[in-house]
């Protein structure tokens, strides 16, 4: 019953304060401390109020309110599991079976479950079921994160039921825990089974390969395929991107294969004579199509690691400016392959299967974002060596600060700030809101513009709003005012809050440009115009005066509503001055752009004009050991020594301090070398006939290389389920275990996500850890270890990889039956029926709780206890006349006709306290305050005239009481305070009624 009852107490022992009630009434009957009985029992009573309210606030009440309605949150999986026929099957079902609802306090919630869940409609009586937009990435799916988010939703205020609609086959998490909680919460989950079975499906399970080899092996591998029932088809297999030839001397290059229902596993040989990565991957051509339900899961990959002799990777987007550092370095017996940067893979596997890379006068818009951040990632997380060399398009000039590379580098790109030198300045005028996303890429481009210049260059963004009316000048405005960039926040905060707007002409914001340009002190001025084309193009007077201050402009044509014939237009605007035309396709192309144009301000970076004599400051190990003296360079790309661990053992003295050529560090588990001059004929010419060249890039580069793979240590890889688990055996050099190895693991992810990955020794020389695979696409492993100290110390480091072809998601083939009932039973929910929206009542109410809404009130208790302890203060310290307080309220209230009365009390009162000490009047004075006592009785006098006891009244010629002069106040006898109390003034009457008294008696007896 107690369960039933409105209010209960978390602290109920504190109502044993009430106890303190009896001393306080013993205690109130024995004293009342000179109180009127009336005023002691209201004291009494707030007393023992207030101490009633204490000991309820201490006890912690909740008020418990009884909740009538009742929340039903639909899950919908929305996963690639499911054929797209069920899910909408399902959709409209629910939908039909929700409208059915009877009581208009119930309310619907809407949650869609894919790899993440996502609200589609919050808990309210008009919700409806729907999926949305439906972004939710289909590859995976979390029935428990769709657990959680609707408990998370629930109201308190009503029963709660969830109702979830899916195949049961899920990937990440497990939905029985979280369906522990619900059943914690008695929230109880219906299941909608979406059943469907392939009898027709062929899985490309995996591709079995060893995942280190050595050059010049032969490897074992295995192609494992699972099909629903016996079939015919091809295997085709690739290994780093060139097809094998499995058919021997027969037609084509695959192999024809008959698949039996359940396993089969091909074995295959493979010869290995390339040391690096080599990735394996097969995929399965059915000959009947229909054999096979969906291609997706048809393909599957390995990766395996061959040792072999150092490799280094230079890019260069030719071969004039890397010969004479390619000859040197395989002369040197490094392998050495040149790549343009369009021919590298955005794969990590690529970069990992080289030791160190080189990066030969490259600008940073030659590489996608994806490149950037790979790069970076293979210096950090997999431990390879990375040295940039310069040139007038390399390190600030050509646009690399603030970028992911910048980071690995041992130099700042940013120039000095205490260096004097010209700066640039660069105008964006932007006009992108009619291509798709306009916004978003007139953000992004802006953003990466301002990224490409140095602190030293000025910018501004000119926007174009409607404010203004008329579509002229006074409609263009600074998004970002020119000024100096400095540390870039303002600017690229600027750039997340401007509005791209759809001006008419390019007039009044290239003329607001060109005002800004001329308005600091810049050595170079550009200007770049983003739009599609369809403004009214500017006047010829306003691009001489363009062409007169040089200022260049760069237009930008991307997708809208521009003709041919405007695309003309913005190419004639480019080309008269200076600039340069892009018509873009593709709005991802944008960014790379602007980083180009960008550079084209931060040319003052570039030092050259002049030979330059570079010293060697520091002899101290590393890749410089032993050379004291290097030849003069011809220019070089202004950088600033990093602080930090960085070391800069060759400089380029100036009068403004010494400028870095050479610099390294040691960053994460690689290293980084940066070479501001170039090593071609530009600036080099010197370097590249210096006889120690060779020995000079040789050991720089061996310094920044990785180091090779021991062979005493063996690594092997598998994936069960959703989970990778990596496998090492260690051996020392006479082959015994090596034992407590200290390791430092790193797992990259497809995306280049870095997560660490503790290993842990299970067993003499073996060590084993493991890390979930929630995405498709090959992991890379990159393990560290040391073991010993001192001379017999060793260290190296070890690569693996794990390959995941397909989404897990594609290896489903058949409902999962089994675990949605479970999930029904173990909540106390139901097994809906599909058939008929009719048959389904989802706002059922049978078996639920009804929902009880837990309200603290020992605030407001607390509150109200401290309002009774004033009050109980007040009414024993504060003494009040009733009639005086009625009169001052009367007075307040203008009750002018209540004066009189109270004037006449008051002289009645006063009058019988004085009569009995003083005898009885009989002269002309008693007689004339009897007349007026009458008067005032019968209402024909003033009350307001003041009348004193025993005074006689003065009268007129006629004999009539004659007014008082009431002008000019008596003030009191000396000695007298008036204090303005009752009682006090009480007193001072009887002493002057007693002096007439006296004065009177001793008239009389003169007399």
């Amino acid at each position: 019953m107690l369960a039933e009852l409105p209010i209960r107490f978390d602290q109920p022992q504190w109502l044993l304060v009430l106890l303190l009630l009896i001393p306080v009434f013993l205690i109130s009957r024995r004293s009342i401390g000179g109180l009127s009985r009336t005023k002691a029992y209201v004291t009494f009573a707030i007393r023992c109020l207030l101490i009633a309210l204490l000991a309820i606030a201490l006890a912690e009440p909740i008020l418990v309110k009884r909740g009538e309605g009742l929340t039903v949150t639909v899950l919908l999986d929305r996963s690639q599991s499911i054929p797209l026929p069920i899910k909408n099957r399902a959709l409209e079902f629910l939908k039909e079976a929700a409208e059915l609802k009877e009581r208009p306090e119930d309310r619907l919630a809407v949650i869609t479950v894919a790899k993440d869940a996502n609200i589609t409609a919050l808990p309210d009586p008009m919700s409806a079921v729907t999926v949305g937009s439906d972004v939710a990435d289909p590859t995976a799916t979390n029935l428990a994160a769709g657990i959680q988010l609707a408990l998370a939703i629930k109201p308190n205020d009503t029963a709660n039921r969830i109702v979830l609609a899916s195949d049961g086959n899920e990937t990440v998490d497990s939905v029985l825990d979280a369906a522990e909680i619900a059943r914690a919460n008695k929230v109880p989950i219906d299941v909608l089974l979406l059943e469907y079975e392939y009898d027709n499906e062929v899985i490309f399970d995996q591709i079995i390969a060893p995942p280190r080899a050595r050059q010049g092996q032969t490897a074992d591998i295995k192609l494992v395929l699972h099909s629903q029932k016996q079939t015919t088809g091809t295997i085709r297999l690739k290994l780093n991107d060139y097809h094998l030839d499995l058919n021997g001397p027969a037609e084509g290059d695959g192999l024809p294969v008959q698949l039996d229902r359940g396993l089969t596993a091909l074995p295959l040989t493979i010869s290995l004579d390339e040391s690096g990565p080599h990735q394996f991957e097969g995929v399965f051509i059915p000959d009947d199509p229909a054999a096979d339900a969906t291609d997706r899961n048809n393909t599957a990959v390995a990766v395996t690691f061959v040792g072999g002799q150092g490799r280094v990777l230079v890019v260069d987007d030719g071969v004039t400016q890397s010969q004479f550092l390619i000859r040197a370095l395989r002369d040197a017996g490094i392998t050495t392959d040149l790549y343009r940067p369009g021919a590298i893979p955005e794969q990590l596997v690529f970069l990992s299967g080289y030791d160190a890379v080189v990066l030969v006068n490259m600008p940073t818009y030659a590489f996608t974002r994806e490149q950037d951040r790979m790069l970076r990632a293979y210096v950090h997380d997999l431990g390879g060596g990375l040295v940039m060399i310069g040139g007038d398009k390399s390190f600030g000039a050509g646009g690399w600060i603030d970028t992911e590379v910048a980071k690995a580098l041992p130099v700042e790109l940013n120039p000095p700030q205490t260096r004097q030198m010209p700066a640039g300045a660069l105008a964006l005028i932007m006009h992108s809101c009619e291509m798709p996303q306009g916004n978003f890429w007139g953000q992004k481009v802006a953003e990466s513009a301002i990224k490409a210049l140095s602190r030293l260059d000025y910018a501004g963004i000119v926007e174009f709003n409607w404010g203004g009316g008329g579509g002229g000048i006074q409609n263009c405005a600074w998004a970002f005012p020119m000024q100096r960039l400095g540390d870039k926040t303002a600017a690229l905060n600027a750039t997340k809050t401007m509005v791209v707007g759809d001006m008419p002409a390019f007039g009044p914001s290239m003329q607001l440009a060109m005002n800004g340009l001329m308005g600091v002190p810049a050595a170079q001025r550009h200007a770049i115009i983003i739009s599609d084309g369809d403004p009214s193009p500017p006047s010829a007077s306003l691009l001489q005066k363009y062409i007169d201050n040089k200022i260049t402009i760069t237009t930008v044509m991307v997708g809208g509503h521009g003709t041919p014939i405007d695309a003309n237009r913005m190419k004639a605007v480019a080309n008269k001055t200076g600039g340069q035309f892009y018509e873009v396709k593709n709005p991802k192309n944008l960014p790379q752009i602007f980083i180009k144009e960008a550079q084209f301000v931060s040319r003052s970076l570039i030092q050259d004009g002049e030979t330059y004599q570079p010293a060697v400051t520091t002899r101290l190990p590393g890749p410089t050991q032993g050379f004291t003296a290097v030849p003069a360079i011809d220019g070089y790309v202004l950088t600033a020594p990093r602080e930090g661990l960085a070391q800069t053992p060759i400089v380029i003295p100036t009068s403004e301090g010494n400028d870095p050529l050479f610099a390294h560090w040691n960053y994460g588990l690689g290293r980084s070398i940066a070479y501001t001059s170039d090593v071609s004929s530009l600036w080099g010419a010197r370097w590249a006939g210096w006889e120690r060249f060779r020995a000079f890039w040789e050991q720089s580069i061996r310094w920044v290389m990785r180091p090779g793979s021991p062979t005493n240590m063996s690594v092997s890889t598998r994936v069960d389920g959703e989970t990778a688990i990596v496998e090492i055996e260690a051996l020392q050099a006479d082959a015994s275990f090596l034992n407590f190895l200290r390791t430092n693991a790193l797992v990259l992810s497809p995306s280049a996500e870095a997560r660490p990955l503790p290993l842990q020794q299970t067993g003499p020389g073996r060590y084993r850890g493991q890390f979930e695979t929630d995405e498709a696409g090959a992991y890379l492993v990159n393990i560290a270890f040391a073991s010993g100290s001192g001379a017999t110390r060793e260290q190296g480091n070890i690569q693996a990889a794990v390959a995941v072809p397909f989404a897990r998601e594609f290896r489903a083939v058949k409902h999962n039956a089994a675990l949605m009932r479970q999930l029904a039973e173990n909540t106390g929910g139901r097994m809906l029926s599909g058939s008929d929206p009719q048959m389904v009542d989802l706002f059922n109410r049978e078996g639920l709780e009804v929902a009880r809404t837990p309200k603290p009130v020992w605030d407001f208790l607390a509150i109200l206890a401290a309002s009774l302890l004033l009050l109980d203060v007040a009414g024993r310290r504060i003494a009040l006349d009733a009639r005086r307080v009625a009169a001052m309220a009367g007075r307040a209230a203008g009750r002018r006709g209540d004066v009189t009365t109270d004037a006449l009390a008051a002289w009645k009162r006063t009058r019988a306290q004085v009569a009995h000490r003083r005898p009885q009047r009989k002269g002309k004075g008693a007689a004339a305050a009897d007349i007026r006592m009458a008067r005032f009785e019968a209402g024909q006098e003033d009350a307001s005239l003041a009348i004193d006891v025993g005074e006689e009244v003065p009268t007129d010629r006629r004999g009539g009481p004659a007014k008082i002069d009431r002008t000019e106040p008596q003030a009191p006898p000396a000695g007298e305070e008036d204090d303005g109390d009752y009682t006090a003034r009480l007193l001072a009457a009887k002493r002057r009624a007693r002096g007439r008294d006296e004065g009177e008696g001793e008239g009389g007896a003169d007399g």
